[in-house]
């Protein structure tokens, strides 16, 4: 067409976002004004402000907002709904608000839009006031609150739902959907099923949406029965080819209540049904990947993943990243993570802790650097991946930095953070900044307790360890078995056995805990370096299961550290019997033999050697007479 007039332009950039396409269509818009032989007019701003609207484009509806003043257009009522709705949409509710503000004659979608942008940003608050200052709330309005408060499982959803039946306002498939939705978050089975019977008298038990929303819920109550019953029902006449939503939620309710087979077996289903996967079915099925730990399996489902162009959603190539990382294969996940355009803080959290886990610590470094470059959104759980890396590589400089970037994101009080914190100065070995970065804290848990003791523990300050532990009991924290063993642990290395043998009879008398394996260990350990034999003896002698290796070789390294071969030749007779298999236990019994002098017993242990022979396992229990 040569000489396409307003209408043509018009009707050219509606049909194009009307079809899915809008960057097309707002494409048409710009060569409308380049040609400079077509005035846009009402109709076509409200046109080119849904395309904007649709691909979050608010720098070119603020430039048509412009045009619409100069145009004196603000008195179509309209036309300053579809600038509303842009705005709200792109999560500009500032300029929403005083659009809305502006609207002369406001009607019921200008109000139900204002109010559905508050609720997608998750601001209830501003939402709750719009709706009590709406003359007549219709089912729309009402609707887009309910669902605002469903989505962030306010109980108030259900209180909503409850007003609006005594309103005498009926409600709809959506209604009930929002309400299971919040009876699935709360797991209120009660609530549930009373929101089930009255959605069958209303009619509404067939829809399918409604259907999905009942599986949920059920699954999620634990109710897993009723879940399958209704799924077995309606699955019949609604196959995987054209009810996806009904069975993406019982392949969610089987991964939610760790029957990750059954989950395997519909997802094989799905595929030789001829059905087509989402997102949603991809993520769930990467997670029955994460569970079975399986390579194989991974790659299977990576393939399907790319056959239907889901490989690069962020959603699905975030978990694609996670799994990868976790089995290890981080060369698949860096390539995925490189060709993704749009990386959510799932992908690079996953990568980043991946890297750390294998002792990449430069490339994971590298990763958070970009990050702070690129000035992306960093969680705690990114903060403390890199703190780890600084702790292996013993790298206290670039620890320090991490800990002024939490400084001035306002990180550092955070519980995880300041753990990690403490930690990575610990093992960087400088204790005395983590003391420092302890006591300025306003909020202290358990972790940071133990955290700070075990801190101390791993740099031989004992006494500190020790009057840490006093004072997170007075400050009326419960020490857990990790506490314990960092205090314990930092005794052993100081030879504190008076202090060690009092906390460790504590665990039990005076808070309840029974002492674990590493414990026992502890202190077999330090007995037996102060030379307490007796002593050693008897607590193995009295523990409650059975001593492991660690605990035995522990004795016998003191025997020979203190020259006492009677003790020594038992354990080693010991550790023989009980791990015949173990080629290290021969070495470090001839090791042993040969530094106290007890020739003819090492010519022993080499002619067992020679002949790999063994010996019936022996009990634990050991007599010392002097």
């Amino acid at each position: 067409m040569h000489d396409p007039n307003i209408i043509t332009w018009t009707t050219m950039v509606s049909a194009y976002t009307n079809c899915g396409r809008p960057r097309e269509g707002l494409k048409l818009y710009t060569q409308m004004l380049e040609s400079r032989t077509q005035e846009p007019n009402e109709f076509m701003y409200s046109a080119v402000l849904k395309a904007c609207s649709l691909v979050g484009d608010a720098e070119l509806g603020k430039l048509i907002h412009q045009d619409m003043s100069r145009a004196k257009l603000e008195f179509d009522t309209a036309l300053m709904n579809a600038l509303l709705d842009m705005y709200a949409k792109c999560g500009h509710l500032r300029d929403a608000q005083q659009v809305f503000n502006a609207i002369l004659c406001k009607n019921s979608i200008s109000w139900n839009t204002l109010i559905l942008g508050y609720t997608k940003e998750e601001l209830m608050d501003e939402a709750l006031e719009l709706f009590n200052q709406m003359p007549e709330p219709d089912l729309v309005t009402w609707n887009s609150i309910i669902a605002g408060l469903a989505y962030n499982g306010s109980p108030q959803a259900l209180q909503f739902v409850s007003m609006m039946h005594r309103k005498g306002l009926k409600a709809d498939a959506f209604t009930f959907s929002c309400a299971l939705k919040t009876c699935s978050y709360l797991n209120d089975l009660f609530m549930g099923g009373q929101i089930h019977c009255h959605m069958i008298k209303s009619g509404f038990e067939s829809n399918i949406y409604n259907i999905s929303a009942l599986v949920d819920m059920y699954s999620n109550c634990k109710f897993l029965n009723e879940a399958v019953k209704i799924f077995d029902q309606y699955s019949m006449s609604c196959p995987v080819t054209q009810g996806l939503a009904l069975w993406n939620s019982m392949l969610s309710g089987y991964v939610a209540n760790e029957d990750y087979t059954k989950a395997l077996n519909m997802i094989a289903h799905i595929h030789h049904s001829g059905g087509q996967f989402d997102s949603y079915s991809f993520s769930i099925a990467l997670k029955i990947c994460i569970y079975f730990r399986k390579l194989r399996l991974t790659s299977q489902v990576h393939g399907l993943v790319i056959t239907c162009g889901y490989e690069l959603y962020y959603v699905v190539g975030s978990i694609l990243i996670d799994l990868y990382a976790k089995q290890g294969n981080i060369d698949s996940a860096l390539r995925l993570f490189e060709r993704m355009s749009d990386k959510d803080i799932v992908a690079w959290s996953s990568l980043i802790a991946g890297c750390a886990r294998l002792g990449l610590g430069v490339l994971a470094f590298s990763l958070f650097t970009n990050m702070v470059k690129l000035d992306l959104e960093i969680d705690q759980f990114v903060i403390s991946s890199v703190l780890k890396v600084s702790s292996s590589l013993s790298s206290l400089r670039s620890g320090k930095q991490i800990h002024a970037y939490c400084v001035k994101k306002g990180y550092e009080s955070e519980g995880v953070t300041t753990t990690s914190l403490i930690d990575m100065y610990a093992k960087c070995g400088d204790i005395d900044d983590g003391l420092s970065l302890f006591s300025c804290l306003s909020e202290i848990d358990t972790v940071c307790w133990t955290g700070i003791i075990v801190g101390c523990a791993q740099n031989g300050r004992a006494v500190e360890a020790i009057k840490l532990l006093q004072e997170m009991i007075e400050s009326g924290f419960q020490p857990n078995e990790i506490t314990f063993l960092g205090v314990l642990t930092a005794c052993r290395h100081a030879g504190l056995v008076k202090e060690a043998w009092a906390i460790f009879n504590s665990i039990k008398t005076e808070h309840g805990l029974i002492p674990c394996l590493e414990h026992y260990h502890c202190m077999v350990d330090l007995f037996g370096r102060s030379g307490h034999f007796k002593e050693a003896a008897k607590l193995i002698n009295d523990m409650p299961f059975e001593p492991d290796k660690t605990i035995w070789q522990s004795l016998l390294t003191a025997c020979a550290m203190h020259k006492n071969q009677e003790l020594a030749k038992i354990v080693a007779e010991h550790l023989l019997a009980t791990t015949p298999e173990d080629s290290s236990t021969y070495v470090m019994v001839s090791n042993v033999y040969g530094a106290l002098g007890m020739w003819d017993s090492l010519s022993q242990v080499r002619e067992v050697v020679k002949k790999v022979g063994k010996k019936e396992a022996g009990k634990s229990w050991i007599e010392i007479t002097s």
